[in-house]
């Protein structure tokens, strides 16, 4: 077990996309308790009442892993504190889920809810083909926030709906890695994320052994 009491996560992920992507959605689907600071829409969104983030969304979870390179399973916190004795022999991270708003003039929000983030998941309409273009900007913005370095994962969100593009398309007009979901439905959304973690793992371990290189050459 090695949660410490007194961090506020070990992983810090950046939840973004372009407005009415889904990121709210995603967030409270894994978290039920995440907290979000919304306004609700003036005007109808393709016909139905909606809300839009104004501030941010922020979900914790628990990543448990029965030992390294095992995808493990995620968790809300409170799910986790539930179960908490199941784990004692497991390889659990908090993780922390920042989401951003996602209409073009927040920028400067966004810029501050992705600081310190150690991975992006990326969240397109698949619905709305319009919508990529926007979301390519936003995918780009992040790069320069974040770095280019920062490891990337896009989750195709509504895949539930008979319009939306497959998550092959999308990722053929993105280049990046895509997985397909909804988070609605709260299917493989779990996957995706995971997926990015994995990443940053592999990643964080490759910088140490080249630091442990670095050590030993000077």
């Amino acid at each position: 077990m090695v949660i410490k009491k007194g961090k506020t996560y070990d992983y810090k992920i950046y939840v973004c996309g372009y407005f009415q992507a889904g990121k709210t959605t995603l967030i409270h689907s894994l978290d039920p308790n995440a907290m979000s600071i919304e306004k609700k829409l003036r005007e109808l969104y393709y016909g139905k009442e909606s809300s839009t983030t104004v501030g941010f969304d922020l979900g914790h979870l628990v990543w448990a892993r029965p030992r390294e390179n095992t995808d493990g399973i995620l968790m809300s916190w409170f799910e986790f504190e539930k179960e908490r004795d199941e784990y004692k022999d497991w390889i659990c991270k908090l993780i922390e889920l920042k989401g951003s708003p996602g209409q073009l003039h927040f920028k400067d929000m966004r810029n501050i809810v992705s600081k310190g983030s150690d991975g992006t998941l990326f969240v397109i309409d698949s619905s709305d083909p319009g919508s990529i273009g926007y979301a390519l900007t936003l995918i780009e913005e992040s790069r320069c926030f974040l770095g280019k370095s920062i490891p990337l994962v896009v989750l195709a969100n509504k895949q539930d709906l008979e319009i939306a593009l497959p998550p092959e398309k999308v990722s053929d007009l993105i280049k990046y890695e895509t997985f397909g979901g909804s988070a609605k439905n709260n299917f493989g959304v779990k996957e995706a994320l995971i997926r990015l973690l994995r990443i940053i793992v592999k990643e964080i371990k490759q910088d140490y052994q080249n630091y442990l290189i670095k050590e030993e050459i000077q």
